[in-house]
Order: structure tokens, then sequence, then C-alpha cells
């Protein structure tokens, strides 16, 4: 009897917290934010096709990189394609477009510098609009999916 009580009571906590989620926050370039330490991460999809790597503080400002070190994968139907990345003000930015054939998963692999342990983050990469929030999908903010 007590372990079923016990287990009523932690569905009740677990089901509480998984409600009361937060909303996901948008990015301020229209893309998915990802929770990298020191400074908060954007990836977001240009318009001419490449994907780009923005960094914030906590207020969301722009900062530009320090030491961090990115890696961009794109996983297509037709394989796996490992993306170079170069530096630039905001952050970083692919040298070559995103396969096309979507949608597909993109890794963004980031280290706060050459010898941390790297973050991963698992992007769905589809580019059409949500209807819910005018947002590119990968970037969507609506609580319903």
């Amino acid at each position: 009897m007590k372990t079923k009580t016990l287990l009523f009571i932690a569905f009740a906590l677990f089901s509480t917290a998984v409600l009361r989620a937060e909303k996901p926050v948008a990015g301020p370039a229209g893309g998915r934010l990802l929770e990298t330490e020191p400074a908060r991460a954007e990836f977001v999809v240009n318009a001419a096709g490449k994907a780009e790597i923005r960094f914030y503080d906590a207020a969301l400002k722009p900062v530009a990189p320090a030491a961090q070190v990115v890696a961009v994968t794109a996983e297509p139907a037709a394989g796996r394609v490992k993306l170079e990345v170069e530096r630039a003000e905001f952050g970083f930015v692919t040298k070559e477009v995103l396969p096309s054939g979507g949608p597909y998963r993109v890794v963004v692999q980031v280290r706060a510098s050459a010898e941390a342990k790297p973050q991963n983050f698992r992007i769905d990469l589809n580019l059409g609009n949500c209807a819910g929030c005018d947002r590119p999908e990968y970037a969507c903010t609506c609580e319903s999916h």
C-alpha cells in the first residue's frame, strides 16, 4: 500500500513539473537558443542557407566569441556531412550551405575552449514555418508541440 501511495505522489509531482515547464525563449535572430556556458548560443539558418552560431550574454545581448570552439554536422538521408565553420564577429558561420533534402537532424557541438568538455545539441532541421508562432519549425516556441 505504501508503495502505491509513494508512486502516486511521485507521479503527481512529476506531472506538475512537466505542466509548469517554461515556454521556450525565442532567439533574438529568429533561431533556436542553445543553453551553453559561459555565453548562450543561438542556431540560425541565414538567407544564404548557411548555419550561424551566435553568442549572447545572460540578457541576450550579442557578444563576440571568446575561446569557444564550434562544430556542425548535418545528417540528411544521403549521409552525415561535417560542415567547416569560420569565425565571424557574432560567432561562427558554416563555409558552405546546409545540404538540401530536409527535414533532417543537425548536431551542433560547442566547447567553451578547445580543451573543455563538449556540449552537444541535436536540432531537427525543418525550414518550414510553424503556423502557431510564424517562426521556422526548428526554432518554434509554441507550447503545443
